[in-house]
């Protein structure tokens, strides 16, 4: 599981935060093809051998390591990174779990709960038979914000950070504004699988060797990241929907993710729990509508295969 390219940054360059003080791993002309070593986001705090009441203990502070900064010649405030996203390889286990007092149902769902996956094939089993591809992805890409001193790596900001996009895979184009001299780039917290919203906290949280094309794109003017979808090789599926209605988006979407849990763990015979913490892995949460005030409507959308 690794890229053997010059241009190389390994886990031991790992770092906590977003910060224009930082100074570069690795310093690249543009059209520069890197490969990068990151770590899995709980930076090493979960093995196989790590128990559910053992992430009661967890720093967050720790997590979603990042691997860089990587400096791009040329670059400045004004500018974009061009980062695509040439091939993913993923280590031989994840993990996936409700954290303690964390997600979007976190006072329904209090945690803790904790799976290891194997992802050393090319898909899961969540029970019943049932199985989804991998689709590898990268959950946090960002650059050096335009404010001074520390910004988490666990919070998406306009300079990206941790965006969660499950079409941040291989194939996939990612333009990142950038903020400070060489715009200072940086990765981490890798993905087997993810539905849209990651709604229970976590997708299944990987090790992974990443391979990038960085380039440059002069004054492209850009005030947040743009991502260049690849082709989709996702099997097409059907889908059922539990709506969440409401004027509140928030509150509409804890009410579709509440039922889509209740009908899952029905459906796999499994406590709500386990079943919500699935939800992040191959859930979809989208916003259906969003126009007819003074409601919205918030779908969160479980394959129909599932259900028989």
């Amino acid at each position: 599981m690794s890229f053997q390219l010059t241009n190389h940054l390994g886990r031991e360059t790992a770092h906590h935060v977003f910060d224009r003080a930082i100074p570069a791993e690795l310093i690249v002309a543009p059209g520069t093809e890197v490969s990068l070593a990151i770590r899995d986001g709980s930076n090493g705090q979960i093995t196989p051998k790590t128990t559910p009441q053992d992430l009661h203990g967890l720093n967050f502070g720790l997590m979603d390591p990042l691997t860089g900064p990587i400096f791009v010649e040329g670059a400045e405030p004004g500018d974009a990174l061009s980062v695509e996203i040439l091939d993913i390889q993923l280590g031989d286990w994840g993990w996936s779990g409700i954290l303690p007092d964390f997600g979007l149902l976190a006072d329904r769902y209090p945690g803790p709960f904790l799976k290891i996956w194997d992802t050393t094939a090319d898909e899961i089993e969540i029970g019943n038979g049932h199985r989804f591809d991998l689709q590898p992805m990268i959950g946090v890409i960002g650059v050096a914000p335009e404010q001074p001193g520390p910004h988490a790596a666990t919070v998406p900001t306009v300079a990206g950070g941790n965006i969660d996009v499950k079409y941040t895979q291989k194939g996939s184009r990612v333009l990142l504004p950038v903020f400070a001299e060489g715009g200072l780039l940086s990765l981490g917290d890798a993905h087997a699988l993810q539905g849209d919203g990651e709604l229970n906290g976590t997708a299944i949280e990987c090790e992974a060797d990443i391979l990038i094309k960085v380039d440059l794109v002069k004054g492209a003017g850009l005030i947040a990241p743009v991502i260049d979808t690849p082709h989709s090789s996702r099997v097409e599926e059907r889908y059922r929907s539990f709506l969440g209605v409401g004027p509140d988006l928030w509150e509409a979407a804890r009410s579709a993710s509440s039922q889509a849990a209740v009908a899952l763990a029905a459906a796999l015979k499994m406590p709500e729990d386990e079943a919500y913490a699935l939800l992040g892995i191959f859930a979809e949460l989208r916003i259906h509508e969003i126009v007819d005030q003074p409601n919205w409507v918030v779908g969160c959308m479980v394959p129909l295969r599932i259900f028989g």
